[in-house]
């Protein structure tokens, strides 16, 4: 029963990303004249609902914001048909300073914000004629191995000697005679003394080099099949026409794909050529890639559940003209899942991130003007 309850806990703690209802809070100032009036109040009200719903945009990222500015005006002017409920938190009025200030918590209707979002972008403003098809290629992979490679150190010592000798000396002899039954005998003495001074400096200079060599990360790619209703929904939903890789690219692409992103971050060029000639032959002009690093499991705090956390990155080209070109890029973004086990997790964390990349990739291409 206690795994049960931290499930459903967990649960509401990764729900609000796809919640059509949410809560959030707002906050206003207004300065007024002489007396606080009515009215004064009701703009204070009214600009707290707005930095509610401006608040929701902002904290789902940059493209969202841009995205937000284009609806703002018909938001303003229909305001009560996008929040559900208006509670005031505080208020407070400064007399002093002829300022009013309100705190409200909003409920907002997020579907109507959707639709009216989709409604304005480049996809909602065109004809099913005009609507651009796109094929979307999603990785999921996690480390298989991983190679580590030792510091490379090299020392290095030069030597110099310098050195110098100093030798004196001197001779100091005697000689003498004798005379003898008629013969001169002589002799000699000599002595000899020699001083030798040495002087040596050793100097030793060090120094060398360590080379470190970053490490190979080998991946095990495995299919989001499991995701894909998900994904094509939510980019159908957004106006594109979604086609089916399995039924445009070639047989060779996959695999292709899935060898290249094992052992890195980029496909190889001939990979991204022949992708790209597939495409064009079938008339499609838009690519969407995507990479899911799955990382370990590990224990939440908070609940007691395992949590796997997912790692995004993805990359939309425009195929259309001479040459391809790059029309949106989604940095790496983490999502994370809760479940009972290991699996469980996974595969929660997945469905999350692969439908919340989705949606990140319609923003930035609705912000973009891309259709």
């Amino acid at each position: 029963m206690k795994k049960l309850m931290l499930f459903c806990l967990g649960l509401f703690l990764v729900g609000p990303c796809f919640s059509q209802v949410i809560q959030i809070k707002g906050a206003a100032t207004v300065k007024y004249a002489a007396m606080l009036t009515d009215a004064d109040k009701e703009m204070a009200y009214q600009k707290a609902q707005m930095a509610a719903i401006e608040r929701y945009f902002a904290e789902s990222g940059e493209a969202e914001s841009e995205n937000f500015e284009a609806i703002q005006g018909k938001i303003e002017a229909n305001l009560d048909k996008f929040l559900l409920s208006t509670v005031v938190l505080n208020e407070q009025d400064q007399t002093s300073l002829r300022k009013y200030s309100v705190a409200v918590r909003a409920e907002l209707n997020v579907a109507k914000l959707r639709n009216t979002l989709k409604g304005a972008s480049a996809t909602g403003r065109v004809s099913n004629g005009e609507k651009s098809q796109m094929v979307y290629v999603f990785v999921g992979r996690e480390v298989a191995s991983v190679k580590a490679f030792d510091e490379r150190v090299v020392k290095r010592a030069e030597l110099t000697l310098d050195g110098s000798a100093k030798t004196t000396g001197s001779v100091n002899g005697r000689e003498g005679e004798s005379l003898s039954g008629g013969a001169v005998a002589t002799s000699a003495t000599v002595r000899r003394n020699e001083n030798v001074a040495l002087k040596q400096t050793i100097k030793v200079e060090t120094g060398g080099s360590t080379v470190r060599k970053a490490d190979e990360t080998d991946y095990r790619v495995f299919s989001l099949a499991n995701q894909k209703t998900a994904v094509t929904s939510v980019f159908s939903q957004a106006g594109y026409l979604v086609a089916d890789p399995d039924f445009v690219l070639g047989d060779k692409d996959i695999p292709s794909v899935n060898k290249d992103f094992s052992k890195g971050n980029d496909l190889a060029p001939a990979t991204m050529r022949s992708i790209v000639a597939a495409l064009r032959k079938a008339n499609v002009p838009l690519l969407a890639l995507a990479t899911f690093d799955v990382n370990p499991a590990a224990t939440d705090e908070a609940t007691g559940l395992q949590r796997v956390v997912v790692s995004v990155t993805g990359r939309v080209l425009d195929l259309r003209g001479a040459l391809p070109r790059e029309v949106a890029a989604v940095p790496p973004v983490q999502y994370f899942g809760l479940g009972a086990d290991n699996a469980t997790a996974q595969t929660k964390a997945l469905k999350d991130a692969s439908a919340l990349a989705a949606k990140e990739i319609i923003s930035r291409l609705s912000a973009a003007g891309v259709y």
